[in-house]
């Protein structure tokens, strides 16, 4: 696979007009695009397939819609290889699904309190932590804003479907509220910091100086 993956960034770099200048860069840059392609393409169609024959295709894929937007828009943290990554994917993808479809008619009764607190949490860490940036990724403050409003935005449209009072009278099927919120507290996690506890001492610092 890494051998097909080098001759069709070699291909594209010398196909492609205005990338002349540094060869050998062009084609790790094309060979890493190509690697994130083939690796989102595989994870997708890995948990589509187990979801499928566990049941629970449904609420797997309304979680990756409501995750995927927001993932684009706030960032968050990553793994430390692609293997990783892939098998972290279709892992939580997959699990949260399964957890959604056969925890939903057991809890039914307490949904609108689990959405509205995974909503509620959503808003929180988006405002407070988003978007997440790395020391060789620096966002300009007036992109910074524009992305952590378009993503409060994207948490608010999901809301207005889950919440919408037609929906809520009509008793419609559970599992969907259910799954959309779990995709947008999914994302959630990956965009807080791991260690509170760092951040409150960094906090208490700059309040003693």
């Amino acid at each position: 696979m890494t051998s097909i993956i080098s001759r069709i960034s070699n291909y594209l770099t010398r196909e492609t007009t205005g990338y002349n200048k540094n060869p050998n860069l062009n084609s790790e840059v094309f060979a890493y695009a190509l690697t994130i392609i083939l690796l989102n393409i595989t994870a997708i169609g890995g948990f589509i397939l187990f979801s499928w024959l566990l049941g629970t295709l449904k609420a797997t894929l309304l979680i990756w819609l409501a995750f995927y937007p927001l993932r684009i828009l706030s960032g968050g943290r990553h793994q430390t290889g692609p293997v990783a990554c892939w098998v972290l994917t279709v892992v939580v993808f997959t699990a949260l699904g399964y957890i959604v479809s056969y925890a939903a008619p057991y809890i039914i009764q307490f949904a609108s309190l689990i959405e509205a607190s995974g909503f509620i949490f959503a808003l929180y860490a988006v405002i407070v932590y988003a978007p997440v940036t790395i020391a060789s990724k620096k966002f300009k403050p007036r992109k910074k804003n524009l992305l952590k409003t378009s993503a409060i935005v994207v948490i608010i449209l999901w809301g207005s479907i889950v919440f919408n009072p037609t929906a809520i009278v009509a008793g419609l099927d559970p599992i969907w509220p259910l799954a959309i919120t779990a995709g947008l507290v999914a994302q959630s996690f990956s965009i807080i910091p791991l260690s509170f506890a760092k951040r409150n001492n960094l906090a208490e610092g700059r309040t003693k100086n």
